[in-house]
């Protein structure tokens, strides 16, 4: 199949097309073909114009990276990574989509499932489409200032397909500059999991010594040489975690340094500090605090629905639309519902004096579960009488999701858990007229970057002055009262403050959630057993708790995906497949 290119205008002609998808079909690393190129490739890389069509091919793709099912972004309920954590449920139980298979452990074909391979060969089709660009640049008629910084960006974009890769398989085929053709013999083998994070890693640095600190307004969106370095930061701190560093899963020694280190050192969180610090030292990015007289947890609202503010490092944006607002509100705000928190996210939220709802000095009550919370859980979460502004854009109601029933199960309004995300939602882009909004989607913003440092910090030497300080500044602009935390913590106390901080802050956005649990090595006990939710029986009803749907994990299996069966029987034994599968 031939793939599409669409010419769009600057700055346009970065963004995503919400639309376009592949098939299971088309070309994976090992299906090399030509068609994939629709015109001469001596044409194209001797023309600007064409040349900037197949790098916005490229840009194009990069949604494929942040939703679960990747051959269908744009719709039919293949939503987040969350859905497949202890954070939230799909809306479509029981049906052939990753979320309920994986969450129940019910795959129809395990490996050889197609709706597996959407990642690997996406992956691997833009990872070679950002090869022929690299191997062409030299000759596309432009200045070399500005050829130069195209390779950074296509350099960029290349490390983030292998990244995600990478956190879905471990250890992965590394093809470098490599553009196979149909007779080429290619190297099917993956490489350590060392290997991949050091290739990785010298990628990154050299992208972003070819990148600019900022862009010029009509180019905003492209990458950064903080978004190398972000994406960096990610890459290092996942690597140094302890699913990874010293606890690898594989029982085949064979196949252990494919899935991780075979050996514990320290000095990888140290790498992961000094990457995460290198952010913070560019002086580029803070936190947005926002305007407190209009809410207190006005800074996080506009850092995640804001398509430009001076804590976003990276987002992948769509061309125009009211995107996340369409898939996570209720169909009363022109909504699909597609994804709805676990009672588990809601407790993980604090109260506004910073306590644990656990902790009998907090002031939490069960009869009355949504008073006084973490300010961040307002534009988080969406719970039964929430305020959200109707369709005519000047009164608000409440939101209801009473079932109006005695027997006991938990589906509501629109809803399996009796709760909806509002974040990322802009209010002003209810349905029925509203808003077209143009947020992107986050993938890297500073917010991230400051618990990254913390977290590594805290692994590398315990929670020192700095720890706390980045761990406050979030807890700060997030409207705490008191936002510090007790001087006295150790590193067990502080590691399970910043995982939490983790969780409530960066909830929904990229794959946080799915890949913390798996990098902390905690998703063997937390997406285990039931998921719950909270039922509504009558309007004015506090509510009670229920079981939404009893989870599955298989150990070691559940860790990463499984390379595609057809991968596997190509390579003729030289791929080695993940444990469990």
């Amino acid at each position: 199949m031939k793939a599409k290119y669409v010419l769009l205008t600057i700055p346009v002609w970065i963004s995503l097309l919400i639309g376009s998808c592949r098939k299971d079909s088309e070309s994976s690393l090992f299906d090399v073909n030509p068609d994939d190129i629709p015109y001469n490739e001596q044409k194209v890389f001797s023309d600007s114009i064409q040349t900037m069509e197949f790098v916005t091919s490229i840009y194009r793709n990069l949604s494929y990276n942040y939703f679960l099912d990747n051959a269908e972004h744009s719709g039919g309920g293949y939503w987040s990574f969350a859905d497949i954590t202890d954070d939230a449920e799909n809306r479509w139980s029981g049906n052939a989509q990753i979320a309920p298979m994986f969450n129940l452990n019910t795959f129809p074909s395990e490996s050889g499932w197609s709706r597996f391979n959407n990642a690997w060969t996406m992956g691997y089709r833009n990872i070679r489409w950002c090869n022929i660009f690299l191997k062409n640049s030299g000759r596309v008629p432009i200045s070399g200032p500005v050829k130069s910084r195209l390779a950074g960006e296509v350099k960029f974009l290349r490390a983030y397909y292998y990244l995600h890769l990478f956190r879905l398989y471990s250890g992965i085929p590394l093809v470098g500059d490599s553009v196979y053709t149909l007779t080429d013999p290619i190297k099917a083998t993956r490489a350590t999991f060392a290997e991949t994070v050091n290739y990785l890693s010298k990628e990154l640095d050299e992208a972003a010594a070819a990148l600019p600190l900022k862009h010029q307004a009509s180019d905003f969106g492209k990458p950064t040489k903080g978004a190398a370095l972000a994406l960096k930061s990610k890459l290092l701190l996942y690597a140094a975690s302890q699913l990874f560093n010293g606890n690898n899963i594989a029982t085949d020694p064979t196949v252990a340094p494919l899935i991780g280190y075979t050996d514990s050192d320290p000095q990888r969180w140290k790498k992961a500090a000094d990457a995460a610090k290198a952010v913070i030292d560019l002086g580029q990015y803070s936190l947005l605090q926002g305007n407190p007289a209009i809410t207190s947890q006005h800074g996080l609202y506009l850092a995640t629905t804001q398509r430009v503010n001076d804590e976003l490092i990276f987002s992948i944006l769509p061309t125009s639309g009211r995107f996340t607002e369409n898939r996570l509100l209720p169909p009363s705000r022109g909504g699909q519902y597609y994804s709805f928190p676990s009672h588990a996210l809601v407790d993980a939220f604090d109260m506004s004096n910073g306590k644990p709802i656990a902790d009998p000095q907090s002031g939490y009550s069960e009869t009355s579960p949504f008073v006084n919370r973490d300010p961040r859980f307002y534009v988080t979460i969406l719970y039964q009488g929430a305020l959200w502004l109707n369709n005519n854009l000047t009164t608000s109601s409440a939101i209801n999701f009473a079932v109006n029933s005695t027997t006991g199960d938990v589906f509501g309004t629109s809803t399996r858990t009796g709760f909806l995300f509002r974040k990322l939602c802009n209010e002003s882009a209810t349905g029925g007229g509203g808003l077209s909004t143009n947020a992107g989607l986050i993938v890297s913003r500073y917010a991230e970057v400051l618990l990254n440092y913390a977290e590594a910090l805290n692994e590398f030497q315990g929670p020192g002055q700095e720890v706390y300080q980045a761990v406050e500044a979030i807890r700060q602009r997030g409207g705490l009262n008191p936002y510090t935390l007790p001087v006295s913590l150790n590193k067990d106390q502080m590691r399970a403050v910043i995982r939490n901080e983790r969780r409530v802050e960066l909830a929904l956005e990229e794959a946080h959630r799915f890949f913390d649990i798996k990098r902390w090595k905690i998703a063997e006990d937390v997406n285990k057993g039931p998921l719950v939710g909270r039922r509504y029986a009558t309007p004015a009803s506090t509510g009670e708790r229920v079981t939404a749907e009893t989870r599955v994990f298989i150990t070691p299996k559940m860790y990463n995906f499984p390379i595609p069966l057809t991968e596997v029987n190509k390579a003729g034994g030289a791929i080695l497949q993940n444990p469990g599968w």
